[in-house]
């Protein structure tokens, strides 16, 4: 097994944290405020980020990048999903279980139902005092015009058919470019009956 993906990871999220720390353990004048059981903390991550950095050091360090994989199938896949002549198909899933209720063929991608086209967040009671002023950030009206969350929540999506029938779902679900054959069986539940 290859550790070194892990322990790179470990090394990084221990100088993100020290940094985090650093940063966190200033007040507003950026005077520090660190005791010294904090230093000790942050030198032992520290430590132990120079330990793990010597064993799997950061592999472009001194040479240039091959290929940018991850960022072309970024790419790759927002083109992808962004074409709304795409056809798709997404299984729904039965909650906490691996159970396929059945398929809907769509056009285009599935959405969340959190996502809106208005910003979420506004800059509200902004005063000019002789501190120079503050404002309060406070969440924006939505899309359709009211406060709170949409019908799905966080965790809810929707997509259109390929007949242009909106789906809305907080059910578990899977989506692929071509039919899958693990789910061979499920019905079509945009079927025209």
């Amino acid at each position: 097994m290859n550790t070194r993906p892990i322990r790179t990871k470990v090394a990084a999220t221990l100088v993100v944290g020290a940094l985090a720390f650093t940063v966190a353990a200033c007040d507003d004048s950026g005077t520090s405020k660190v005791s010294a059981s904090q230093k000790q903390g942050q030198a032992d991550a520290n430590s132990i980020y120079t330990k793990f950095d010597r064993i799997a050091p950061y592999p472009y360090r001194n040479e240039n990048p091959t290929s940018a994989l991850e960022r072309e199938n970024l790419a790759r896949r927002l083109k992808q999903l962004n074409d709304k002549s795409t056809v798709g198909y997404v299984y729904l899933l039965a909650p906490n279980t691996a159970q396929v209720i059945g398929y809907y063929t769509i056009t285009g991608k599935v959405s969340s139902t959190g996502s809106q086209l208005t910003s979420s967040q506004i800059l509200q009671q902004c005063s000019s005092d002789a501190a120079g002023g503050s404002c309060s950030v406070v969440d924006a009206v939505g899309d359709d015009g009211t406060y709170g969350p949409e019908e799905g929540g966080p965790n809810g999506v929707f997509f259109f058919t390929t007949a242009g029938v909106l789906v809305e779902t907080v059910m578990p679900w899977v989506y692929s470019t071509q039919p899958m054959k693990i789910y061979a069986n499920a019905p079509q539940l945009d079927a025209k009956g």
